[in-house]
This record gives C-alpha cells, structure tokens and sequence, in this order.
C-alpha cells in the first residue's frame, strides 16, 4: 500500500472493525458469516452490504428471507432500518419505502410489481422481496439474483434449500455485478441440542482462500487510486494528471470487478473482533453468566459438540412441532408501519370457540403453557412467563391482553399440588393467578373464567410424568391424542423440552435434573426445565395418566420422589 493520508479536515472518519473493513474491501459474491454476539453483524455489516448490493444492481429483484415473516417484520427488517437512518444516511422516503408503493419519481424495477405489500422498494429500481421459510406460498415463483438472510441458525436446511431455486436471473441484465447470483447469509453459531441448524457449516469449502487474497490485494490498489484521485482533485493538478489517474482508475476497477465475480467468502469469527467497542466488562460479564461451553459458542464462536446423554422426553422429535401456526390473514390486513403486536388472532390452529386450558408452573419463573385438546390432536397454542421481579399480576395481563380477542372466555387451569397450600385462604398461587385473570388491578371483570382443575390431586412423581410423556410422544397408543406444538409462539417451551436431562437418583430410579432451574435469572426462559413443568401440569392429567398406568421397573416410584 502507498502512504497517501488524509488530514483529518479532508476525512470523513467512522469507526469501523477490522472484519467490517475486510468484507468492505472484499466484496465476495457470497458471505457466509459466524460472528459472536455483539459484532453488529446486522446493523453494521449486513446493513452497509445490503445498500452497495442495491446501488451495484439497479432495478435488480432480490430478496431477504427469514425463518418467520412476523421475525423479519418485526425484529430483522426494523434494526437495518433504523442502522440505515442513523449511521448511514440512507432513509425511508428518500432512498427507498417499505410495503407501499414507491412514488412516480423512484426509478422502475425491470420485473414488474403488483404487490408491493411483501416488499421494500428503492430509488434505482431495486426492489427487496420480503420472503420466509414458514409462508411457502408467498415465495412461489418468484426469481430474484441475490438472496439475504440474517440469524441463519433458525433457518432449517431442508426450508432453505427449497428456497435456494429461486436464485436466478437475466445475465444480460446483472451479470456485470460481482453480487449477481450470490448470497448473503450472516448469523452467530448454531446450538444443534437447542434445535438450531448449522447448516451454514458447509459452505466452508466453497471459499478460494487464494482468490480472497488476490482480491484484497487488488482492493487495496483500488483504493490508493481513489485516494490519489481525491487528493490531484483538492490540490488543482492539470486536467492531463486527473484524466491519467481516471484510466488507471478504470482498468484496476474492471480487474477488481472480474477477480470478484464468483467469489465465497467463510468466515468464523469470535466477539472480540469488537471488543475496542464493547469493552473488557462485557466480556468479563459474559463469563461470569454464561457456562465455559456456552461462552464458547456465543461469544467465541466455537461450534457446539453434542454430549451423548438421555433426554427425559426421549421421544420428543420435529414431528411434534408445527411451523405453520401464524394465521396470515389476519396480519396481512395490517400495513407494516402498524403497531403488529402478536395476539391470538393471528394463531392459525386455535379454536376461539373453545375452552382454552394452561399448565401454570410458579417459581421466580412464573411459566404458563397453554393449549387446547382438538379431536384427536392436543395442540399446543402459546407459551407465557414472566421473572422477578415480575409476578403473577404481570403474568396475567399478558395472557388477558394476548388472548383478548378469545371468544369463550374460560381457562381450565392446571398446577402442581403445592400450590393447592392456603388455598382456603386465597393465598396460594393457582387462586390468585384466577383472580388476577378474572379482575384488572382496578377490579374490573375482564370476562374470563378461571376453572382449577387440580384440587385434591395427588403429586405427579417422575415415573408417571416419565411413562406418559413418552408413550404420547411416541405415537403408539390411539387412546392418547396426538402432540403438536407451535415451534415459534412456543419457543421456551421447545428449549425446556429439548434440554431436560434424564438420570437416576440414589435409588436408582430414573429422575428429570432440575438443576437449570437454579442458573442465572435471565437465562432461565431458554435453558431451565421450568416452562417444561407447566407443560408436565397441563398434560399430566389424570384423564391421561389413567391410560398409562402400568409402572415399568425402574422408573420411580411413588414413595416421596415427586417433580417439584
């Protein structure tokens, strides 16, 4: 590299990472990116990427796809904006309009445009299609030549690769941009035993770490040019000197141009990479909080070895969790700049007619799973908590404001035993959690009624909670209906059913190991067995347990060994 600088008058100077730089300079076709958390991969990285796609490809259709589209609505597409607006001058209005249609001055895209509700359209032509995995009839179709995604851990491989086909494109039109027909795929490592897919591990050989050189070496030069450009200009050099350094500008720019066309560009990096940004504390903090293995995998990046051990729901499998459960109807008829709050309109499988029933599990984890028994199918709705110091109030208010729109306003209540203690007195959990849904804090009726289904019940031991679930996992016995749980509204619980450990006490009776109900308070919705007891709760009925009676051998028994 030559030693042209800038003074600091002639600079325009931001802070950027060496890694943020790197892809800068780079430019691959394709990035496929791990980094730890807090490296601003999306409102720094991706959201820079996505406007020199767009400025390199006018009147180009590409598309960011996500897991969900109420993510990508309401978490993804909202922090690049706001990244856009505030660090990058590029703003809603003048550069480009989310969900509506553009005005008459916006250059045209070359595909035409019908709707343009599922899409974000700018000022050249290019238009952004908004696509996810759990809408496949949105992405029929189409053809885009550039594909976005962000948290790529949620992205199941065997959506992704159906979505993949629709990488195509006119070459006459595009192929002269380095991101024709590429990817952009960003995210921090997967954790497998939490039912993340890693699937972005295998687009490692697709990089020529030789060509990544080359094309930083080329870059550089590149960039020298530019400098020396700027500098001829500010200083008045003679026409002849300024058009000189303008051809050589071109040729390096056209080599550049070609040594990118094609180019993968893998990388695994650790959050340290932003560390003159986030600090030593945050580290420090991470470390304190955070397991060495979980330290591992979000902040060094280290993919995640699954430990061989026995899972206490060993029958639980994809086949109980459905990714359909969004009812988009309902949300289409809301403009993206809306206020989209997640309520039980937009569920697709609840009956709003029925009865609805809830496992309720108390703790300085408040959980409340809730579900309906429809037919031959018990499907899983919604799941709710709260920490301290949150409560039973706070808990009731978000299943009352979620469920607002529910017509039969009964809940069948499910609960452990010991929450039975000073019922007499109104004291214990299960009835305040009644009142608090039945009454606002002003003391108002809010319609609904709360039924207590387990007065008088006996414990729930470990062998029994044990036999049901894997028997009703296990899909063998038609008196029992069959499971289904909503993957996204339900995503603690999906988490707490994966990771509860099976093992055995000093008895040798096989036991759940509660012991991550003891780990740090924010880290117990996604990691503790909690919000799977309110499952066991609202399942471990004796309508239920009654078809499982017969007790194997070894599994517990009922002499005092109970899974609170």
């Amino acid at each position: 590299m030559s030693k042209i600088k800038l003074s600091p008058d002639e600079a325009d100077i931001r802070y950027s990472n060496w890694l943020s730089t790197l892809i800068d300079l780079c430019k691959p076709t394709n990035l496929y990116l791990f980094a730890g958390r807090g490296t601003a991969k999306s409102t720094d990285i991706l959201a820079k990427r996505i406007i020199d796609i767009v400025y390199d490809m006018p009147h180009a259709p590409l598309a960011f796809v996500s897991n969900t589209y109420m993510n990508l609505i309401g978490n993804y597409l909202p922090e690049i904006i706001t990244a856009w607006e505030s660090r990058m001058n590029f703003y809603e209005g003048t550069h480009f309009v989310v969900g509506e249609k553009p005005p008459d001055w916006f250059e045209k895209p070359y595909s035409r445009m019908i709707n343009y509700k599922y899409s974000l359209s700018f000022f050249n032509g290019c238009k952004i299609l908004l696509k996810s995995l759990d809408r496949p009839s949105i992405n029929a179709g189409i053809s885009v030549v550039h594909q976005i995604g962000d948290e790529v851990k949620y992205l199941k491989e065997d959506k992704i690769k159906k979505f993949f086909p629709t990488l195509r494109g006119d070459a006459m039109l595009y192929q002269k941009s380095h991101y024709f027909m590429g990817q952009t795929f960003t995210g921090d490592m997967a954790d497998p035993s939490l039912g993340e897919d890693d699937w972005m591990l295998r687009m490692k050989p697709n990089m020529d770490k030789e060509l990544i050189v080359k094309i930083l070496q080329c870059a550089f030069v590149v960039n020298d040019i530019n400098l020396e450009l700027y500098q001829a200009e500010q200083k008045g050099s003679s026409k002849v000197e300024i058009e000189l350094i303008k051809k050589k500008k071109c040729r390096w720019e056209e080599r550049l141009r070609k040594i990118r066309q094609d180019s993968t560009f893998f990388y695994i990096v650790s959050s340290f990479v932003n560390a003159d940004v986030l600090k030593l504390k945050y580290f420090e903090n991470l470390l304190n909080t955070l397991t060495f293995d979980e330290f591992k995998l979000v902040v060094l990046s280290i993919p995640k070895k699954l430990e061989a051990g026995a899972m206490f729901y060993g029958n639980l499998s994809d086949r109980h969790f459905y990714q359909d459960g969004y009812n988009y109807d309902f949300y289409d008829r809301l403009g993206f700049r809306d206020n989209i709050n997640q309520i039980s309109e937009g569920l697709k499988y609840i009956q709003h007619d029925r009865p609805l029933e809830a496992g309720f599990d108390a703790g300085n984890m408040m959980s409340l799973v809730i579900g309906q028994e429809q037919g031959a199918t018990y499907r899983v709705l919604k799941d709710l908590f709260v920490l301290t110091p949150e409560w039973i109030r706070e808990l009731a208010d978000k299943f009352v404001i979620f469920f607002k729109a529910h017509k039969y306003k009964l809940l069948e209540l499910y609960y452990d035993r010991a929450a039975n203690q000073y019922r007499k007195a109104g004291k214990d959990f299960a009835t305040q959690l009644k009142n608090a849904i039945e009454k606002d804090t002003k003391g108002n009726l809010t319609g609904w009624r709360v039924k207590l289904m387990s007065i008088g019940q006996a414990n729930i031991f470990h062998s029994e909670e044990y036999d049901l679930m894997n028997v009703l996992m296990g899909e063998k016995n038609s008196k029992l209906p069959k499971l289904q749980i909503d993957q996204y509204e339900c995503k603690e619980l999906k988490c707490s059913l994966e990771l509860a450990p099976l093992d055995k006490n000093a008895k040798g009776q096989l036991i759940k190991v509660k012991k991550s109900e003891k780990l740090n308070l924010q880290r117990l919705p996604l990691e503790s067995t909690n919000m799977s007891d309110a499952f066991k709760y609202l399942l471990c009925r004796p309508k239920y347990l009654n078809v499982v009676k017969a007790r194997r051998p070894g599994y517990g028994s009922s002499s005092g060994i109970s899974t609170r």
